[in-house]
């Protein structure tokens, strides 16, 4: 039988354990610790990983001690003995090896997790503004132990790895950085003394645990900043390492490329990886991370020799199920990631760990697992009437057909996925480009196999209702942008989706852009990429509420092209040429504008529901129809109005 992919899915042996294939499951998820105690949504959303079909699963971050915690800390006592077994099982009963990432911030370590103070590679006062006191040789002695005593709890929880964060930052990397480490004695200074310390804490782990465990390490490439460490230091590294540990994941050190938006390319730290693997110097195996998307790509990486596997981690929170749909012949079927960040930044922000393009992923527990609840007939088959074909409609389509009920699908247009469309022009934007033709792809494939009845140029009337007798409405026809009818002259504006859209209205080269939330700021960004000089005026912040992660990538992407963002502008008049707006301080401005742009807002099309709230016993408005707000909300909607639907 010839199988998919068969570089990605070739079993590896490493230390007497079988690697099903060469996907490993990167740590993530980090803040699901309660009173130091993992909790069972994090067991859940492990099991999802391993039963996905991953060969490896981590369990994200857990610090080794007090002193050394940057997250909300996880006690290794004996009373959560019970609950990492219980992960570990969850993890290896599908197959998988269970592992767990050990951590120490040093340097990055927040106080406010800690009672001890913190210390890293020499005494500063951190970007944070935290006094670090320098580490001395007693110190590293504790922390060499508290690795080797938490690695040992992990064997003994049933854990097959640890996996040792050296990367990002943290403590080990600060110690090898020659810009975080200063010292002057047998720790600083040399490449030599710099790694004593790292390589005192993989000797002590080894010595430890001796076989009962495999010891992995994540560790960035290179520090890709003048002065900083360079591939050859971190190749000279892992050659010293080998003795202890039994395979190296490569990442980078560079914020910005450890996680990248939509506006980085993929497989950024490819070629790190292949540098390490192909030195002639590094004989265990190399696995890189890293914007791995597909398992196309990943086939190449591992077929051209760079690196030995793949380590997921947005790939995989998007859709778990990645492994077994491509080993199958499914790949069509894999739920794009959008690097959007939603989910590092809601749970960096707010510690709730969401996805937009998958409803289910970190709540299982609670919800089941998605693919399970897709295959699961609903308790009466219902006639179900979607009005709207973008990501909301498209989602709870896709929803309702998956268990079974009558579909009927219709789209005013002659196009699916509604304004995320805008992203088939936006050469910035390909990881949402890519979704846009999954939707379409998925839907259209349904409605050959019967499950879906499409109706393109369609638009669902009162009328149509009273014909069609559904059980279910579900109204997702979107919404609509707020004119700025407060500017003098804004009729001679134009929606930033018409720069997509309607590329005749970006008239000239000059272009002013009013609104500087995300919208507005990325759209100017397109109009940056076409050769437009544009200026965006937001009376607030630019970018104020986006979070932190994703507005970094789109904060270096405004630096790359030099985008004007002017902030605390009251435009008060739109003439033929020009816009006119004062600053803070009442300084009045005028700005040549051959075009000009708005995004300040949407608002919610209502009115088919309020026509058609009594044309069946139970009609809901879901995506921005509801309100608007971000893709993931859409898609969240139409998942969980089409999984209630036939409940009744």
């Amino acid at each position: 039988m010839a199988v998919p992919y068969p570089h990605l899915f070739s079993p590896m042996e490493v230390r007497g354990r079988t690697l099903k294939n060469r996907i490993v499951s990167a740590p993530n998820m980090l803040f699901q610790v309660w009173n130091g105690r993992p909790t069972d949504f994090y067991v859940g959303y492990l099991e999802h990983k391993a039963k996905g079909g991953a060969a490896i699963v981590n369990l994200g971050e857990v610090p080794i001690c007090d002193g050394g915690t940057h997250t909300p800390f996880t006690k290794l006592t004996p009373d959560n003995l019970n609950i990492f077994g219980e992960m570990a099982a969850a993890i290896r009963q599908h197959g998988a090896l269970a592992s767990v990432e050990l951590t120490h911030g040093g340097r990055n370590a927040r106080p406010w997790y800690n009672t001890k103070p913190v210390r890293g590679p020499i005494t500063e006062i951190n970007p944070m503004g935290v006094f670090v006191q320098e580490m001395s040789r007693k110190d590293m002695e504790e922390v060499a132990d508290a690795f080797a005593d938490a690695a040992e709890y992990m064997a003994d929880a049933g854990f097959d790895a640890v996996h040792i964060h050296g990367g990002h930052g943290w403590l080990f990397a600060q110690f090898i950085s020659p810009l975080m480490n200063t010292r002057t004695d047998e720790f600083g200074g040399s490449l030599e003394n710099r790694m004593r310390f790292p390589l005192m804490c993989l000797e002590r782990i080894r010595r430890r645990v001796g076989d009962r465990i495999l010891v992995t390490m994540r560790m960035s490439g290179s520090e890709r900043e003048e002065g900083g460490f360079t591939p050859e230091d971190i190749t000279e590294f892992i050659a010293r390492s080998q003795d202890y540990i039994d395979l190296v994941e490569i990442t980078t050190e560079n914020f910005s490329y450890c996680m990248t938006s939509t506006y980085y390319p993929w497989g950024i730290n490819v070629e790190l990886a292949d540098r390490i693997r192909n030195s002639g110097r590094v004989h265990i195996p190399v696995f890189v991370i890293g914007a791995i998307m597909s398992p196309e790509m990943a086939e190449e990486i591992i077929a051209s020799g760079k690196a030995d596997g793949v380590f997921l981690s947005r790939a995989l929170i998007a859709d778990p199920c990645m492994p077994n749909k491509a080993r199958t012949g499914r790949a069509d079927e894999i739920v794009p990631c959008l690097r959007c960040l939603r989910c590092t930044d809601q749970d960096n922000a707010v510690r709730f760990f969401a996805c937009s393009v998958n409803p289910t992923t970190a709540h299982e527990t609670r919800l089941g697992f998605m693919e399970d609840t897709l295959q699961v007939p609903a308790a009466n088959r219902r006639r179900i009437l979607v009005a709207g074909g973008g990501p909301a409609g498209c989602s709870a389509a896709l929803t309702a057909a998956a268990r079974g009920h009558e579909v009927i699908l219709c789209e005013a247009g002659s196009e699916l996925g509604g304004m995320i469309r805008y992203a088939v022009f936006d050469p910035l934007k390909p990881d949402l480009h890519r979704y846009c033709d999954y939707l379409e792809r998925r839907v259209r494939k349904e409605a050959e196999n019967g499950r879906i009845d499409l109706r393109m140029n369609t638009e669902v009337t009162p009328e149509l209702a009273d014909e069609l007798r559904p059980d279910h409405i579900l109204v997702a026809t979107g919404s609509e942008a707020i004119p700025p009818a407060f500017i003098p002259g804004w009729e001679r504006a134009h929606h930033v989706l018409d720069a997509y859209f309607r590329p005749e209205t970006a008239a000239g080269d000059e272009i002013v852009v009013i609104g500087g939330g995300l919208g507005g700021v990325e759209a100017a960004l397109y109009l940056c990429d076409l050769g437009k000089k544009v200026t965006v005026l937001e009376k607030a912040a630019c970018l104020a509420g986006v979070g932190y992660c994703y507005g970094r990538g789109v904060r270096d992407t405004v630096a790359k092209y030099g985008l004007p963002l002017v902030d605390g502008a009251t435009v008060t008049e739109i003439t033929h040429d020009a816009v006119r707006y004062t600053d803070n301080s009442g300084k009045e401005h005028l700005l040549k504008a051959d075009s000009v742009f708005y995004a300040v807002g949407m608002k919610s099309r209502k009115d088919l529901y309020y026509q058609l709230w009594d044309k069946a016993p139970f009609v809901e408005q879901i995506g921005d129809c509801r309100k608007p707000a971000r893709i993931g909300e859409a898609v969240a909607d139409g998942y969980f109005a089409a999984l209630d639907a036939g409940t009744w």
